[in-house]
């Protein structure tokens, strides 16, 4: 869809003209993720879209929106509250008075480019592409990531991210700083529609926001140079939110290695067997429900948890043979894994989400977390893409994934309930 000016108005300005006028949404959710069902109503299947344009609908003037996407596919829709028009309420933010900046991987490995599409023809359109100006829309590089620039193989270098940050937002009692919004799903159809994701705002956490910016600005400001493919770093862990920003580079020349495989370190965090508060010996779980899983170094470090008694549970979309066969080393201990791809009104639905959890003792603690954001257990996910992972330690974050959505994305991909 190619936009033009249209009597002295942007098309955004003109498009937004045309849209029904919306009654007040609810308030964003915070503290808490939220997820999609494929296979219900509109409104399940775009739960996420809903939580995200409620935040950038809140931003005020004088504040600013900053993301970073990976397909950014988003067509061109009558804008509702069950199904709404991310590109179009973006325009709206800028034009009443909200900076607005975005970063978008090119996507010429699919064949096109985003230039192509309405989402980012919308936003050029009503942002510019001026990075030194207060708000823009960009592109990394041509089958390259803005801050990932080698290829591994015959996989080009992306930015695979999928997040926004907002400086404020007025809530309906609040106004709440520093606000996180970090998804496992990219901007499309298919992802509300075809495929289970998750996605988790928080707020007022000065720290792991700083840390966003400072992503963002450096996606920003590497895409015209050379790149850093040694980018990776931590962000402080105290808090509930610990940050990690990827591609992070091996030391001994094989991308494969275990010991710069963030996952894997992680893991290596985990003690199978611990004594509760009630002074009882538990178990500790290990759960996982992950779109592509390649990295056998992390199948080698979930396999040596099952046999030292940690219960381990995987559900996925898809799974190199190597994993499957390095996930069989289990000493003869049971592990639950689970494909997922189900058959549902001409759909196959499966898992988009990139999440693990973790619940026993860690470390120096015993306090139930989550990993998410745009991170698989690919071998392109650590070495050579534009990727952010969060950690959540939160035992009612944790229990929020775990029976909000692990049970019911695995137990629909097994059979055991319907969809």
């Amino acid at each position: 869809m190619r936009l033009v000016q249209l009597g002295g108005l942007t098309a955004a300005s003109f498009l937004l003209a045309a849209q029904p006028v919306l009654a007040a949404e609810p308030d964003p959710v915070l503290g808490k993720p939220v997820f999609n069902n494929p296979a219900g109503a509109e409104e399940e299947q775009y739960t996420i879209f809903q939580q995200l344009a409620r935040i950038i609908d809140r931003v005020p003037a004088g504040e600013y929106i900053e993301l970073s996407w990976f397909q950014f596919r988003a067509e061109y829709t009558t804008d509702t509250a069950s199904k709404p028009n991310i590109p179009l309420r973006l325009a709206r933010a800028h034009q009443r008075g909200v900076e607005v900046r975005v970063v978008l991987d090119n996507n010429k490995d699919d064949g096109f480019s985003n230039s192509d599409l309405y989402a980012y023809q919308t936003l050029a359109e009503e942002l510019g592409t001026d990075d030194g100006a207060a708000s823009y829309i960009l592109l990394c590089q041509d089958k390259q990531g803005c801050i990932a620039r080698r290829a591994l193989g015959d996989v080009n270098a992306y930015n695979h991210n999928k997040f926004l940050i907002a400086s404020a937002i007025e809530l309906d009692n609040a106004t709440v700083s520093n606000v996180v919004f970090q998804s496992s799903g990219n901007l499309g159809e298919w992802d509300a529609h075809t495929s289970w994701n998750n996605a988790i705002t928080w707020a007022e956490d000065k720290v792991s926001f700083d840390n966003y910016h400072k992503y963002f600005g450096d996606l920003r400001d590497h895409r015209d140079g050379p790149g850093d493919d040694d980018y990776y770093w931590v962000g402080d862990g105290e808090g509930v939110y610990k940050t990690h920003f990827f591609p992070r580079k091996e030391t001994n020349g094989d991308p494969n290695q275990a010991s710069t495989d963030t996952v894997v370190s992680i893991l290596d965090a985990v003690t199978c067997s611990y004594k509760g508060s009630d002074g009882k010996t538990h178990q500790t779980d290990v759960r996982v429900l992950m779109w592509i899983f390649t990295r056998r170094a992390v199948a080698e470090k979930l396999a040596a948890l099952t046999r030292a008694g940690c219960w381990v549970d995987i559900a996925y979309a898809q799974m190199s043979d190597a994993v499957a066969s390095a996930l069989k080393n289990t000493g003869g201990k049971k592990m639950g894994l689970t494909k997922c791809a189900v058959d549902w009104e001409g759909r196959n639905l499966r898992p988009h989400s990139k999440y693990m959890l973790i619940d026993g003792a860690y470390d120096d603690d015993q306090i139930p977390r989550v990993y998410t954001g745009s991170h698989n257990f690919a071998l392109s996910a650590l070495r050579n893409a534009d990727e952010a992972l969060v950690r959540i330690r939160s035992p009612e974050i944790h229990e929020a994934y775990l029976k909000e959505n692990f049970y019911t994305v695995r137990d629909t991909c097994s059979g055991k309930t319907p969809p």
